[in-house]
């Protein structure tokens, strides 16, 4: 296991970094619970990589480098995300993924170039109505959380492509789902969906959809029907252990204990 590093050697390593105006500053696996004062003169950075360390307060310094394309915090000890996050104007992605956060700052809203945002095992029970502002995101990540409802602000995103909210507590969706117009990819396993929703036929980019784990009985017709146009629809471990002689072509529904071709 490699040793922690010591402040001077912090100190020493943020001291070349901005004497050298490096693009890329990354202090990952490093060990470290506080990051100094220093780190506010890497004004130069692009990318700032503080994940898999020990941190329970994110150091406020990072909200000053408004160059910053990419925020990687994961996997710390974090319980919040400064509020002056918003300042940074051009970040394109942020993860903070595996952290205790519980709650997300309204300022998040803010960031209008953003595109990734990651917040997996987060202890989320709720997220910002606000994030419906995020107009160029295209990712979102949600997966092992506490989330019971996706706001109906979410439904805003025009430019969303993926969205995984997999091991939520959630029942249903938003009505204005039809606002995910570029959506692709749909990931809702192990949830508490009892039916596939039918307001899923509003989403006319999507392919593939995946309902793992819920406590889906059956798939109607109708619901068949409107969701044929999907390349790809997993049903798999909810109460659908085999396949009707009438779905004889339909090989895009995936049900019962059928291989898993992405695991």
């Amino acid at each position: 296991m490699a040793t922690a590093m010591e402040l001077w050697e912090l100190e020493k390593f943020l001291e070349k970094a901005i004497e050298e105006c490096r693009k890329v500053i990354n202090l990952s696996h490093r060990g470290l619970t506080i990051v100094t004062g220093r780190l506010a003169g890497a004004v130069c950075a692009r990318n700032l990589l503080l994940n898999h360390n020990k941190l329970l307060v994110p150091p406020e310094e990072m909200c000053s480098l408004t160059n910053l394309t990419e925020l990687i915090l994961d996997n710390n000890m974090l319980t919040m995300i400064p509020s002056g996050i918003g300042q940074l104007s051009k970040l394109r992605v942020l993860s903070a993924s595996h952290n205790p956060l519980v709650a997300l700052p309204e300022d998040v809203a803010n960031l209008s170039s953003l595109q990734c945002l990651w917040l997996s095992n987060c202890q989320l029970s709720s997220v910002p109505s606000s994030l419906g502002h995020l107009k160029s995101l295209q990712k979102l990540g949600l997966r092992s959380n506490e989330l019971c409802r996706i706001p109906d602000e979410l439904c805003n995103l025009p430019n969303l492509r993926w969205l995984s909210m997999d091991d939520n507590l959630i029942k249903d969706l938003p009505a204005g789902i039809g606002g995910w117009v570029e959506l692709i990819y749909l990931s809702l396993n192990s949830n508490r969906f009892d039916e596939v929703p039918l307001a899923l036929q509003n989403l006319p980019s999507l392919v593939s959809l995946h309902m793992r784990r819920n406590n889906i009985n059956s798939l109607p017709d109708d619901t068949i029907v409107a969701l044929s146009f999907l390349s790809y629809l997993d049903v798999r471990e909810n109460g659908i252990l085999k396949r009707p002689e009438e779905w004889k072509g339909l090989d895009f529904i995936v049900i019962g204990s059928e291989i898993d071709e992405e695991s």
